[in-house]
């Protein structure tokens, strides 16, 4: 088994398998249109249905059709995986992944293995976040406040897993409750999968009927062009670096420094190759615990 950079990152034993890269085959580890890539595509069911829905494309590679992989929940956004692969050395490659719980999503749970390769998106020591259910909690009572003054509430997460976490926590508020018009399709995907999400109306239909009953929340991706009056809250593992909002809330869909470094302790690999993200930075912290870590 060799590991090639070509394009991405390319497992070569028998077949090219890439690592959301481009292969004989290509494991996309989850449906960011960042990792949309390839023909014979090994992915999850979730992942498969949310690209058709999102992309239009169609086709999917089931996982037991090539031999030695299997897939693991890596806790980022639905259908997302981690990969698994036994050859003559066990590798696991995380893809995005977060090893805390949230709501209805589950934790990554990692195996041993004798390669990682981890991403890094928050690979500096700066990036540590508090619990989810914390950061929710608090979201909430700034929330609950700026609607008791009459102030609309939009929260700004991303249209692919940040915005079906707001939706899902905060349904629960007694306040009519609006969401961006491209959240329709992945709310669809995620409710066939059993996180009911369906019955929310989009802004723009409650405004064409004259359903709109301010105060609301409006729930919508970072870049919309709705012209709302609000307030705006930015649900992000970014929240410290980006200014112009009312309220900001470090609320990720990633492992933070603490958790990629604790993921690779209990992999306890022979070497870490470390990829997307502060994968210096990370290797660097890594190789002052003994680990032999790459930067790819």
């Amino acid at each position: 088994m060799r590991i090639l950079v070509d394009r991405g990152i390319v497992i070569e034993d028998g077949v090219r398998l890439g690592l959301d890269s481009p292969g004989d085959y290509t494991f996309i580890s989850h449906a960011h249109c960042d990792h949309v890539v390839g023909e014979k595509v090994i992915c999850t069911p979730e992942t498969a249905e949310l690209i058709r829905e999102r992309y239009g494309k169609e086709g999917r590679v089931r996982e037991e059709d090539i031999p030695n992989i299997k897939l693991l929940d890596a806790g980022h956004i639905l259908g997302s995986s981690a990969l698994f692969y036994e050859g003559e050395k066990t590798l696991l490659y995380t893809g995005d992944f977060c090893d805390r719980d949230r709501l209805f999503m589950r934790r990554f749970v990692p195996r041993k293995a004798d390669i990682l390769v981890i991403e890094s998106t928050f690979g500096r020591p700066d990036y540590i976040f508090p619990d989810p259910m914390d950061v929710l909690k608090e979201a909430r009572d700034w929330v609950e406040d700026e609607l008791r003054k009459g102030n609309n509430v939009m929260l700004l997460g991303y249209s692919l897993g940040k915005a079906q976490i707001l939706e899902y926590f905060f349904e629960r508020m007694s306040y009519p409750i609006y969401i961006h018009g491209s959240l329709l399709k992945v709310n669809k995907v995620y409710s066939k999968f059993g996180i009911e999400l369906d019955g929310f109306m989009t802004y723009g239909e409650a405004r064409r009927e004259g359903f709109l009953r301010p105060p609301f929340i409006l729930i919508a991706p970072p870049k919309n062009n709705l012209k709302v009056e609000a307030k705006r809250a930015f649900f992000s593992g970014w929240a410290k670096d980006i200014s112009g909002y009312d309220a900001s809330f470090p609320l990720s869909d990633h492992a933070d420094f603490e958790g990629l470094v604790r993921t690779v302790r209990k992999v306890d690999p022979e070497v870490v190759y470390v990829t997307h993200g502060f994968k210096r930075e990370l290797a660097l912290e890594l190789r002052k615990e003994g680990f032999n870590a790459i930067p790819l």
